[in-house]
This record gives C-alpha cells, structure tokens and sequence, in this order.
C-alpha cells in the first residue's frame, strides 16, 4: 500500500511523523516486545529527531525496547558535521536516555567495505531470515532521485543479495555505506519526506509516471509492508493531487 500525503505547513508535517513513530513503536513493542527504526539523514527529518526528543513526546517512547539504525551513512568520522550520526546524536539521542546497545552506529572509522560488512553483521545478528525486517525505515529524497545512499548510475543498485553495502556514488566521487534496496523493500513501513522547492520537478516525475528514466526512489516498493510520502508544499508543488 502506498499513500502520499502533502502538508501545506511543514510543522504539521514533522508533527505527523512523529505521530507515526510513537505509533508504531507502541504497536511493535506489543506485537513483538521490540521497535527496529532505521533512520536517514539530511536536513528534512532533523526537526522530526528534536521533536521525538522533547520531554513531551520522549515520555511517550519505550526507549529501552528500541533499537536506532541508520540507513545510511557518509563515510565520515562519527564526529564530523557531515556524520549522519552526529546530527541525530545532537538532535535526538543526547535527550533522551536510550540504552548504548540500542543505538546501533555504522562504524566508519574502519575501510568503507570492512565498515559495511561489519554493520551487516550486526544486522543479521539482530534480524533473523533471509532478511531484515524493519519495523519503520525512514527515507528522503534527493533532487536527482536518490534514496539512502542509492545514487543514480551507482554500482549498489544492482546489489540483490548484501543487506548493507559500500556505494561509491559517481557523480561525488565519495564512498558512501547503505541499506541495499531489497533490505529496504522488506521494511514493515517506509516514510519518505521530501521538502524543498529543488525536489519538486523529480518528484513529480517519480510520483505521477513522467519519469523519463528510473531513478533510485523508483526501485523502492515494500514487499509486504506500507510506504507513505509526506510532502511539503514546495517540494509537491508539480503534483496534481
């Protein structure tokens, strides 16, 4: 099932996220004593992580049954600006007091390829089957059509066996670590945001079949599970819904 959903106020948008995390971390908890959320980087969920981490909400989240991954990584130390992890520490994990062993960090101070099979390992020691099961993956959009760290023309898009590999995206020319896309597609849930004006045009196209090639985004599509957009105004300003 997919559904799209556009926010003319972007606050209401963030506030809605949130809803959906606390929701379906309360009904994971119950169903199966555990919440597996893989979370993306970016500028777009930083104000969904403060939200989550506000005393209000963070009340609200049984932290020592939740476990925190990443979707992706840049290949940066974890203190770097550019450390997904580092922005989601600062935004989320320094307010709250969630178990160490639940956060589960890719460890990029190793070789991109090494880093990548570590946190496969930890992966599979946490998920078992053939593979992983999150119960929500969060995602985002780049303006050339990109998810996670699957970039147009990237080797990674090919990969249908790893769980989580090294991408080296061509167009940077940077190493980048990632969730591969069947490891996604078996996700219980995946939220895509998307904001800004500069996604509009490629959104459009991805959502509305004008896509004149297939980009990234366009290869993720849950197995068993559900996928909802939220939208901001800008970045669905070409969609006719």
């Amino acid at each position: 099932m997919v559904e799209i959903q556009k926010y003319h106020d972007k606050n209401k948008m963030i506030q809605e996220a949130a809803e959906l995390f606390i929701n379906l971390a309360a009904e994971s908890i119950e169903e199966r004593g555990v919440f597996s959320a893989a979370l993306s980087g970016g500028s777009t969920p930083q104000p969904l992580y403060h939200l989550l981490g506000e005393s209000k909400l963070e009340k609200q989240l049984d932290w020592n049954h939740i476990h925190l991954f990443f979707g992706d990584e840049r290949y940066v130390h974890s203190e770097h600006p550019d450390s997904n992890f580092r922005m989601v520490k600062e935004n989320l994990l320094d307010q709250i007091v969630i178990p160490q062993e639940n956060v589960h960090r890719v460890p990029t101070e190793m070789d991109p390829r090494m880093a990548a099979f570590s946190y496969e390992e930890q992966l599979r020691t946490f998920f078992a089957g053939e593979w992983p099961h999150f119960d929500l993956i969060l995602l985002g959009m780049g303006a050339d059509g990109h998810t996670a760290s699957l970039f147009p023309h990237s080797a990674g898009l090919n990969e249908e066996h790893r769980w989580f590999i090294a991408n080296y995206a061509p167009g940077m020319e940077k190493w980048r670590l990632t969730l591969t896309k069947n490891a996604i597609n078996n996700a219980r849930q995946i939220l895509v945001m998307v904001s800004g004006a500069d996604k509009a045009h490629v959104l459009a196209e991805v959502l509305e079949g004008k896509s004149p090639d297939v980009k990234p985004i366009q290869l993720i599509s849950p197995i068993d599970g559900s996928m909802t957009w939220m939208v901001d105004q800008d970045a669905g300003s070409l969609l006719s819904l």
